[in-house]
């Protein structure tokens, strides 16, 4: 029985995080128009955070400021926004991360963890990472670049579910064993 014990307990930690990574490495973003990346997550499960690992380069007269991703999981509305900076003084709460980086062009970098634990229960479905610049600086095209590496990673706890299966089908290994 410790043996089963020990087997769920290895199994349920090994499964006790799933994520999924929208890659924009290299994706240039115009002002004029937004890019939009369809990401598919076949996880199911809780919300837990969503980390940032980004470099962005701007080009002239473009600034760190301008730059907005929104996240968005389609089949439930639920949407988180990160930006520059928050130029319009909007402050969306829990939804709403600054990475601070003000008005002036050059290469921006940003890594962290936001903790959304709670806001979303099952992250399963389509999700859109939409990419744009607030501002179309008309002589920059594009007015800014994701560098290589730049990723964004929605991670989530798996649905009580699946955990009890794979639970179950370690029970089922350490009784086989015997």
């Amino acid at each position: 029985m410790k043996t089963a014990i020990l087997t769920v307990a290895g199994l349920a930690a090994a499964a006790s995080a799933q994520s999924f990574v929208a890659d924009l490495s290299g994706v240039g973003v115009d002002g004029a128009a937004p890019v939009v990346i369809g990401v598919n997550n076949a996880n199911s499960g809780a919300l837990t955070t969503i980390d940032f690992d980004i470099t962005v380069t701007t080009t002239s007269p473009s600034w760190g400021s301008e730059v907005n991703i929104t996240l968005t999981h389609l089949p439930s509305g639920f949407s988180f926004n990160a930006d520059g900076d928050d130029a319009d003084f909007d402050d969306d709460g829990p939804a709403d991360l600054l990475f601070g980086w003000g008005n002036s062009v050059g290469t921006f970098s940003f890594s962290g963890s936001v903790d959304l634990s709670g806001q979303l229960a099952d992250v399963n479905g389509a999700w859109e990472v939409t990419l744009s610049d607030d501002f179309d600086d008309l002589f920059a095209n594009p007015d800014h670049v994701y560098e290589a590496g730049s990723t964004i990673t929605i991670n989530n706890i798996p649905a009580p579910a699946g955990l009890a299966v794979l639970g179950l089908g370690g029970l089922a290994a350490a009784r086989r064993r015997r």
